[in-house]
């Protein structure tokens, strides 16, 4: 059985390719798709790829059997727009069939609302975009986020003119972990999704302050306080996690904990309501690691309750200086003594970027070293002009 995450060099994003079931005709998912230049040079030029192997093919067309997006932040939805829009203009057979889209468009969230309320600012948001101050800004600051928003409107209303389901595993209500308990959706060939978050109560909670918001955007610089365990801001908790299994014939189900941009107190909240942690902790056999590696996002007892085999970091470093040196430090230490792991990295040291970490590769070359000396873990890079780098978990990837 074919289980591999696929993790495409985007920069300081997210853009996965999930490929799962009959290794001769692999299914395939889409999570993300990176900032502003992924699609073009990244993703489009591999779905093209996978498109020569005429077995993945049905009717000449690639079946994607989701794409999802995670949050609308826009590291991880200017790919998957950029995606729709190529599909919207181009004419005849489009290349890729998209079964299902799973997308918590903040309008949708709101009720329909997001249009009427994002209009009253639109200009002030345009000339905050178009200040040369918009650099100094983090992607938590709430004129950052109004961008996405409207980025994620976009995608939504480009799927409505191409004919995608959004969300039709639920209903076409937004994608969360329900307030009943669990819902467990068998997606197709084996792999079961099981949305851990966001639940029922961060949404609407994401509605009032949205409301909130509105009224204090032209002076709001300060008032939301960068991603972390001490951040009350809901924006990248309405971020989708899930737990991604496939089962097999033989033995117990692979699973994969892929967790977006999600706060790492409220992945462990959506594990326990989903009744997947046994004695307070659970072991998964890869565990995407939230935020790009930021600190802000996780802490040392985060490593502890939930371990894997294999942990991936998608980023090269640029803008935010990911991941952080102590997050390192916090999973070296939560697994020490428990038997070696292996983590992957969507770029080779030597393309690290950094905003105010200049001594980025050093960091990380001297933290794969201490796993190289030690043996406790092993580092994997994406080798130098490859568009990806891949974690098998049943049988290889052979295209």
């Amino acid at each position: 059985m074919l289980f591999t995450l696929e993790l495409l060099k985007a920069a300081y994003g997210d853009a996965l390719l999930l490929h799962f079931g009959d290794p001769r005709t692999p299914g395939l998912a889409i999570i993300d798709g990176g900032p502003s230049g992924i699609y073009a040079n990244v993703l489009k030029p591999r779905l093209n790829q996978l498109m020569k192997n005429k077995r993945r093919l049905n009717e000449g067309q690639l079946p994607i059997r989701l794409l999802m997006l995670s949050h609308f932040d826009d590291d991880h939805v200017n790919g998957v727009l950029a995606l729709a829009n190529d599909l919207a203009e181009t004419t005849g057979q489009k290349p890729y069939r998209i079964d299902s889209l799973w997308h918590n468009c903040f309008d949708d969230i709101l009720g329909g609302k997001g249009d009427e309320q994002a209009a009253s600012h639109t200009a002030f948001v345009k000339n905050f975009l178009a200040d040369e101050s918009f650099s100094k800004h983090g992607s938590d600051h709430p004129l950052m986020l109004t961008a996405s928003v409207k980025q994620g409107r976009e995608l939504r209303n480009a799927a409505k003119r191409l004919g995608w389901d959004i969300n039709k595993e639920f209903g076409g209500k937004p994608v969360c972990l329900p307030k009943g308990g669990v819902k467990t959706i068998p997606l197709a060939d084996g792999l079961i999704l099981t949305p851990l978050g966001p639940n029922e109560r961060e949404l609407e909670a994401l509605h009032a302050d949205w409301n909130n918001r509105i009224k204090e955007i032209g002076g709001a610089a300060d008032s939301v306080r960068s991603a972390g365990y001490d951040d009350e801001s809901v924006y990248n908790l309405s971020s989708i996690t899930m737990l991604a299994e496939m089962t097999g014939k033989d033995g117990p189900p692979l699973g994969m904990l892929l967790t977006g941009d999600a706060r790492g107190d409220r992945i462990l909240e959506g594990l326990e309501a989903a009744k997947l942690l046994h004695n307070g902790k659970i072991h998964v056999d890869l565990l995407k690691l939230p935020h790009h590696g930021s600190a802000r996002t996780v802490d040392p007892a985060f490593f502890k309750t939930v371990t894997a085999d294999r942990y991936v970091i998608s980023s090269n470093g640029e803008k935010y200086d990911n991941p952080d040196q102590d997050t390192l430090e916090w999973l070296a230490a939560a697994r020490k003594g428990t038997g070696p792991f292996t983590l992957y990295l969507t770029y080779p040291v030597a393309e690290f970027k950094f905003n105010k970490r200049a001594g980025i590769q050093k960091e990380l070359q001297a933290f794969i070293d201490a796993g190289v000396r030690s043996g406790a873990y092993t580092v994997v890079c994406r080798k130098p002009g490859a568009l990806s780098v891949c974690v098998d978990l049943g049988e290889p990837l052979r295209e």
